[in-house]
């Protein structure tokens, strides 16, 4: 009696599955391919509603004059706006920034009462109130550790009171950072 053996798989029985996966491979292709073809569609659609936008944004570009300072009047003319603003001669920050870094700077509860500023020399005297001096003593400190003011001095201390109310004042004379 001879028996014969063959443990290797035939062809036939992995036919099935190679079909199953190539099913699937195909399928995902088709439905790679649809979800492409509904983007560009979208896409396309859009195409005329942004070159509409692109339009309206070229009409609203301020089309070049002709007439135009040539570059060396322009250097000219800014040479001579430099002279004048040397002329003027304020060496500190413009008054608007300095009361927007007071702004910053002052505590709730405090308040300016008097400001002298002095652009030319960089300086500026003012009156704070307050029902606190530590109120007064906190605002010093900020000034002095803001960077803003390399100089900050109490030149005067008062006590200013009122039916039914007290409040102290600080005199500060600041120096602005030049």
């Amino acid at each position: 009696m001879k028996i014969t053996t063959n443990f290797a798989a035939s062809p036939g029985r992995m036919a099935p599955y190679l079909a199953i996966m190539f099913l699937l491979f195909a399928a995902m292709a088709a439905i790679s391919a649809l979800v492409l073809l509904i983007s560009a569609n979208q896409i396309r659609a859009e195409v005329p509603m942004l070159e509409e936008q692109l339009a309206r944004y070229r009409s609203r570009e301020i089309p070049m004059s002709a007439n135009l300072l040539p570059h060396d009047k322009l250097v000219m003319l800014h040479d001579r706006v430099s002279a004048l603003n040397g002329l003027t001669g304020t060496a500190g920050q413009a008054f608007p920034l300095l009361l927007a870094h007071l702004e910053k700077l002052i505590p709730d509860g405090a308040w300016l009462v008097t400001l002298q500023y002095r652009a030319r020399e960089g300086e500026t005297k003012l009156v704070a109130e307050a029902d606190r001096a530590e109120l007064l003593t906190e605002f010093m400190n900020r000034m002095e550790q803001s960077g803003y003011f390399p100089q900050v001095l109490l030149t005067r201390q008062a006590q200013r009171s009122g039916v039914g109310q007290h409040a102290i004042q600080f005199e500060i004379q600041l120096r602005e950072k030049l």
